[in-house]
Parts: C-alpha cells; sequence; structure tokens
C-alpha cells in the first residue's frame, strides 16, 4: 500500500463546512419468520429487486404434507357438520308432532354445534398452513439492492437468523456530525449546500438529532434530490458562516470511520531496521473535494508524508511493514 510521501500540501481553504456520509433510507438484515432448509436464494451482491419480489425460499415439503391432511379434515368436518345440521333440522320436525323427547332434542342441538366448532379449528389450522407457507417465502420489503449474502442454499434457517442484507435504493439521505452548539441554531427545512463529486447542489435539513449522550457532536440529516449518491460516499456540507482554515488535502481511501463521527488515518512510521510500524490517528475533517479530503487537525506536518493512502483494510496497528521507495511514493508490504 501506498504512503503519502513528500508530494502533500498543507492547503488553505475558506469556508466552514463538514464531512456527510452518504447513507441509504433503509439498510436491514432479512430473514425467515420460522425455521426450516434453505431451498433457494434469489438474488445475489449487487443485484437489485423490487419491493414484494422473492428473494429466498424454504423447503416447504412437510407444510405441503400436512395442508393435505387437513383439507381432508375440513372436508370430513364438513360432511360432519351437514349431518348434524339434517339430523337437528329432522329433531325440529319430529318436535312439532310430539315425537321426540326434549333430551333427544337438546342432543341434536349440541351435536349441531360441536360440528360447527369442529369445522371451525380445521379451518384455522388450514388457515396457519396457508400463512406459514406464506413466510416460506422471503419478499423484497422495499426496492434496493443486496448487499451481503449472509447464508447459504441447504443451510437450516432458524428465526432471527439474517439471510441477507439489503440496502433501500431511490432515498438516499446524507448524515453529518457537527457540534452541539452549531446543530442547536439549524432547523428542518433549512437549506444547505452539498459539494458531491465535481458539482454542488443545495438539499433542505430534515431532522436534527440533539444527543444528549454525546455533547461533542450532533446528528444531522439531510434529504437530497439528486439521484446519483451513493450510499457510503463522503460528501462536504457547508453550514453557516464562512471562515479561514488550514488543512491537508488526501484520498478519501485513506480515511477510515474511527466512531462518534470521527475519522483516523495509518501511518506507517519508519524506524531504525530500515522498516516501518503501522500507527493510528484520529483526524478532523474540514472538508471533501471529488476523491480527496481535507483534514484539518489531528496530525503534525512531520507526520504527513508517512499516512497510508490506500488498502487500509489490509493493515492493523502496530503491524510491522517493509517500505520500498517508488518515485514521489512510498510502498510498503
Amino acid at each position: 500500500m501506498r504512503t503519502l510521501g513528500e508530494q502533500s500540501a498543507v492547503a488553505p481553504v475558506s469556508a466552514e463546512a463538514y464531512v456527510g456520509r452518504v447513507e441509504a433510507g433503509q439498510r436491514v438484515e432479512v430473514g425467515f419468520d420460522l425455521s426450516g432448509k434453505v431451498t433457494a436464494i434469489l438474488k445475489r451482491e449487487g443485484e437489485t429487486f423490487m419491493q414484494g419480489e422473492d428473494l429466498a425460499r424454504l423447503d416447504t415439503d412437510r407444510l405441503e404434507a400436512r395442508k393435505s391432511e387437513l383439507s381432508a379434515q375440513v372436508a370430513r368436518a364438513k360432511a360432519s357438520l351437514r349431518l348434524a345440521e339434517s339430523s337437528l333440522a329432522r329433531a325440529l320436525g319430529l318436535k312439532k308432532s310430539g315425537n321426540i323427547s326434549d333430551q333427544a332434542l337438546d342432543e341434536a342441538y349440541q351435536r349441531r354445534d360441536a360440528a360447527v366448532a369442529e369445522h371451525r379449528v380445521v379451518l384455522a389450522q388450514l388457515n396457519t398452513i396457508d400463512v406459514e407457507l406464506q413466510k416460506s417465502v422471503l419478499t423484497a420489503p422495499f426496492d434496493g439492492v443486496v448487499i451481503d449474502r449472509i447464508s447459504d442454499v441447504g443451510r437450516t434457517a432458524v428465526v432471527g437468523l439474517p439471510i441477507l442484507l439489503l440496502e433501500q435504493t431511490g432515498e438516499p439521505e446524507i448524515k453529518v456530525n457537527v457540534p452541539l452548539a452549531k446543530a442547536e441554531r439549524l432547523q428542518t427545512g433549512q437549506p444547505v449546500r452539498i459539494f458531491h463529486r465535481d458539482g454542488h447542489f443545495d438539499a433542505p435539513i430534515t431532522r436534527v438529532n440533539l444527543s444528549i449522550t454525546n455533547r461533542r457532536v450532533s446528528e444531522v440529516y439531510i434529504k437530497p434530490d439528486s439521484g446519483d449518491l451513493i450510499p457510503g460516499e463522503l460528501v462536504q456540507v457547508e453550514l453557516g458562516q464562512l471562515q479561514s482554515e488550514q488543512g491537508i488535502w488526501v484520498p478519501t481511501t485513506a480515511l477510515t470511520e474511527f466512531g462518534r463521527g470521527l475519522w483516523s488515518v495509518y501511518l506507517a512510521q519508519p524506524n531504525a531496521n530500515g522498516q516501518a510500524v503501522i500507527e493510528k490517528a484520529v483526524v478532523q475533517i474540514r472538508r471533501v473535494r471529488g476523491d480527496l479530503a481535507l483534514i484539518g487537525s489531528g496530525l503534525t506536518e512531520a507526520q504527513i508524508p508517512h499516512i497510508v493512502r490506500e488498502a487500509t483494510h489490509r493493515i492493523v496497528e502496530g503491524q510491522h511493514v517493509q517500505l520500498e521507495p517508488a518515485s514521489q511514493l512510498s510502498q510498503a508490504h
């Protein structure tokens, strides 16, 4: 992986800006509401789907057999109910002529009521099987794209076990962390300017989460109309008055999310053995322009050339790497 080397330079900026992340309207893990063997997963990573489309299926042989059994029981219960109603009708006819006792008539009513109850029971059981058959097919809750396939065909699904990770398309939003004092002055519906790739657009604030557990930052959500935003992208959000700042431009591939609205970079710090040790530094991002982000604080000038610029997922803090100079860049293996 590469470090910045001597090519980086401090660059002035002149706007109060914050880094936001594009997020999907919904991002959920979906699974079945009942247990069973997975017989089909119909979508793979990166494939899109429409709301209501089938995504996966369970084995339904047992349910189909039980449904056939209950269908037969329903037919038998209907026959018993018809017989009980006929017997009651005859008993009522005999009652008019006085040829049947009150006890015999009561027994005819009871047989009819028992047949009605039995018919309702088997119908309810059959409806339960129909519901379970419907739940044996996992359908899409919204229009979206498959982010990850968590389970495989042949595996026994357990209630609550996720099968796919889904992300909604068409309704992205931007989340930006700003200081609480600044967030308190923002209002829903207030337009802000978003810088995305080589252009910019205005979008309204939809909600502000004034955190009471973390006084350092609050979450501000913005609803963009732009249709070319990709979840996970970094954008620049400009709020309030302009002010003068200094910073260092680095590729966005050098950034990793640290948590609580903070970001970090990895440093390949040379040692006396001609190697380098990987260190992590928490930084503050001022703005994003295309594939570059401006770091406003968190690094000394001496650390800047040692920032790892890409493939940060392949390294961990404390790892020893070998540096090989390449032009103005260093190559770490």
